[in-house]
């Protein structure tokens, strides 16, 4: 019997997870090594506390159910993420204690170089086109040559819509399709970004407003005669747009407002079909 008991106070203390033992009333009567060295300190300064007596107060979190734990703050040395899991007993209460510190701070990092990945890329992964980011640069730029210059400017906002009346119904094949046929039509000097799911921005360098309307009215007629096959029975999709120019006073943020209340504004005056 005592050679079992010798066994599992080996085990106690060498376990390389944490283990902290309560009675009843919350009161600590064992931790193990790794459980003093996640906190710190020395097993003797802990035996006896209860939640409420344990200082610094940020280790009463410690008692606050199976889960992921941070443990920051004053009177910590080092910042620890722990995952706890509880045994409870009519005796008492058993847990269990792993750090997680390394494998948290690792995700963060993940999470902070993709963030940054994120802020470098400048197309839609769809389409290839510019994405919003790659957008703004390239229209502060324009709006900056025609405030210098006084240039003619225009932006087009462009909406794909289901006859269903809900973007989600749109699939990826007809994005992509549409999204080739805007940009194979367009001027080389003209730039395309993808908006949203469903909306495309058209920046159109020394364009007025009649000759930049005549030029996506001609790429939005001529949407009726592509094909998408992955459409459904009875779907169509549509092309509307709505145009700004650029006047004096305006920013990039103005334009693109006015663009898109003239696309709110046109309604289906300016819309083509889709074949299913």
């Amino acid at each position: 019997m005592s050679q079992n008991s010798g066994f599992q106070s080996i085990l106690f203390q060498h376990c390389p997870c944490g283990i902290l033992v309560t009675d009843q009333e919350g009161s600590i009567l064992q931790l193990n090594e790794a459980m003093a060295s996640m906190l710190d300190g020395q097993a003797e300064q802990f035996l006896g506390k209860t939640p409420q007596t344990l200082r610094p107060t940020v280790y009463q979190s410690l008692f606050k159910g199976s889960g992921v734990i941070h443990l920051a703050g004053p009177g910590i040395e080092r910042e620890r993420w722990l995952v706890c899991n509880e045994i409870d007993e009519p005796s008492g209460t058993t847990r269990f204690y792993q750090d997680v510190t390394q494998q948290v701070q690792l995700q963060q990092q993940v999470n902070t170089l993709l963030q940054q990945v994120e802020e470098l890329t400048i197309t839609d992964e769809l389409t290839g086109l510019a994405n919003p980011r790659a957008l703004n640069r390239a229209l502060s730029s324009q709006v900056t040559r025609s405030r210098r210059y006084d240039n003619p400017l225009c932006l087009a906002v462009i909406e794909l819509m289901a006859n269903s009346n809900s973007a989600a119904d749109i699939s990826d094949d007809a994005i992509l399709a549409t999204s080739r046929h805007l940009r194979d039509r367009l001027r080389w000097v003209d730039t395309i970004a993808r908006w949203d799911h469903n909306h495309f921005v058209v920046i159109l360098p020394e364009t007025n407003a009649e000759h930049g309307t005549q030029l996506i009215e001609k790429i939005c007629a001529g949407f009726s005669d592509i094909v998408i096959p992955s459409l459904q029975e009875g779907q169509t999709l549509q092309l509307g747009f709505g145009l700004a120019q650029w006047k004096k006073g305006d920013d990039s943020r103005l334009l693109m407002e006015r663009a898109a209340q003239m696309l709110n504004a046109q309604g289906e005056q300016q819309i083509a079909s889709a074949v299913t």
